[in-house]
């Protein structure tokens, strides 16, 4: 008797597998063809402003001077010149050039200088020539400009003298001649000052550093050493605010406008050195926004095991209840520019169904999440047949909702990467200054091998060079 029941029971279970079994749809659509639109990531170029700040002490640009403006400043070897003077002179610079006073970009300075003259004394178609020697401090002011071909140029206008010793002349006793010579000075004081402004122009040059500054933010720099990750500054234009002064220093910022791109792998070559560059344009102030992508690279593997902690055992509801899907396995893979999620299923439906989104970054969860996110075609088309409530259900929605791979602790360790990078020496002389201010979304991409979400990273950065 026990054996009949057991046997009953046996059947009973049987049978209601069976018609479970018989009513679970199925689903077995052609999988979305694997297919990737690039097998490696390269950032866009994105256009900067490199802000390279100088600092010139007076000193510097007294030494300067006094290295351009050496030994005779002057000669005049003509008597009958303005207007017949009867004078001849020769002036050298006694000592060193010191700058007085400086507001922005106009300098006063005062020229120590030792003369020699002779001077015409006589009446009536006689005349004594008699030689002088003397030493004043010439004052002048100057303006300096550095013209678009970067050459400095100099004004320069008198701005009175002070006697060292005064001239004088012995006819057996001394006579003083200031009054004479003084107001020779002050006919010849403009020629002086053009003198000063030739000298200056033939041998005072700025283009040389800058040409230096410019090569330097050619060479790429090494950000991440895991990642092999580099970035490379191409220049396109070149920028210089005026000149202003704060105490003793003149201090002025020249900007590079440049692309910025980031490249992983080998260290990419160096464009050549130049040995010119472009016209220089004068602007009141340099924009200090240096822009860098960033990349944080999640691995399938990875991507799917993430996947794999959230879906797999979670069971969907349809219909009030009526019908249930758990998810048992998964796996994602990249379709054009779709992220794949393969799932097999079982419950109401089983088999295997496809759903895709275009994967995004989101900052408010720091993520890559996906978007526009539906069942594949094929899927769609068998379950519009098997199990159209599948399709009314809020299966896909939840999914897109739910799904997420944190990506904020990879985009720090980049961005503590760059900043580490803004922040050393990388050539000899060469240092970068910098900070990275905020990390805004750009595009996610899929490879064969991983999913890669670019950043663009915006901040200041500052290159300074040693001697500029």
């Amino acid at each position: 008797m026990k054996k009949s029941n057991v046997s009953v029971h046996f059947i009973v279970i049987a049978f209601f597998c069976s018609f479970l079994n018989a009513n679970a749809q199925k689903a077995n659509p052609e999988a979305p063809e694997e297919k990737y639109l690039q097998d490696s990531v390269r950032v866009q170029k994105v256009f900067s402003n490199i802000s390279i700040p100088f600092d010139i002490s007076m000193s510097d640009i007294e030494r300067q001077i006094n290295v351009s403006i050496a030994g005779l400043i002057y000669e005049d070897n003509s008597y009958t010149d303005g207007n017949n003077d009867n004078f001849k002179c020769k002036v050298w610079k006694k000592s060193n050039i010191l700058i007085t006073a400086a507001t922005n970009d106009v300098f006063d300075f005062t020229v120590p200088i030792k003369v020699w003259a002779e001077q015409g004394i006589g009446a009536f178609g006689i005349m004594k020539y008699v030689p002088i020697e003397f030493e004043m401090n010439l004052k002048f002011s100057t303006k300096f400009t550095i013209k678009p071909d970067w050459a400095v140029q100099t004004f320069t206008t008198p701005n009175g003298y002070e006697w060292i010793t005064k001239p004088k002349i012995n006819i057996g006793f001394d006579v003083p001649i200031d009054f004479i010579v003084g107001k020779i000075i002050d006919n010849n004081h403009t020629r002086f000052a053009k003198s000063i402004d030739e000298a200056v122009a033939k041998n005072l040059t700025i283009k040389p550093y800058v040409v230096q500054a410019w090569n330097a933010a050619l060479q790429p720099y090494l950000v991440s050493n895991e990642y092999r990750t580099w970035v490379r500054i191409t220049p396109l234009e070149i920028f210089m605010t005026p000149l202003t002064t704060a105490g003793r220093a003149v201090k002025s910022v020249l900007g590079i406008k440049a692309y910025t791109e980031t490249i992983t792998g080998e260290k990419p070559a160096a464009p050549l050195s130049v040995n010119t560059v472009p016209n220089l344009k004068l602007v009141s102030t340099i924009p200090n926004e240096f822009q860098v992508g960033l990349m944080s690279d999640v691995p399938f593997v990875e991507a799917a095991s993430v996947a794999k902690k959230m879906f797999i055992g979670k069971t969907y509801d349809f219909k009030e209840g009526k019908y249930k899907i758990e998810i048992t396995d998964l796996d994602i893979y990249g379709s054009n520019e779709f992220l794949v999620i393969k799932a097999d299923v079982k419950g109401n439906l089983k088999g295997t169904i496809y759903i895709k989104g275009i994967p995004v970054y989101n900052p408010a969860k720091k993520s890559i999440v996906l978007s526009n996110t539906q069942f594949d075609i094929k899927t769609k088309n068998i379950l519009a047949r098997a199990a159209a409530w599948v399709l009314e259900g809020r299966m896909v929605k939840m999914i897109e909702e739910e799904y997420g791979l944190p990506v904020d602790e990879l985009l720090g360790y980049a961005k503590q990467n760059v900043e580490t990078a803004m922040n050393s020496e990388y050539r000899k002389g060469v240092r970068l200054s910098g900070k990275i201010d905020s990390v805004l979304p750009d595009k996610v991409y899929l490879t064969p091998s991983s999913i890669v979400a670019v950043v663009l990273a915006k901040g200041k950065v500052e290159l300074k060079v040693d001697g500029l």
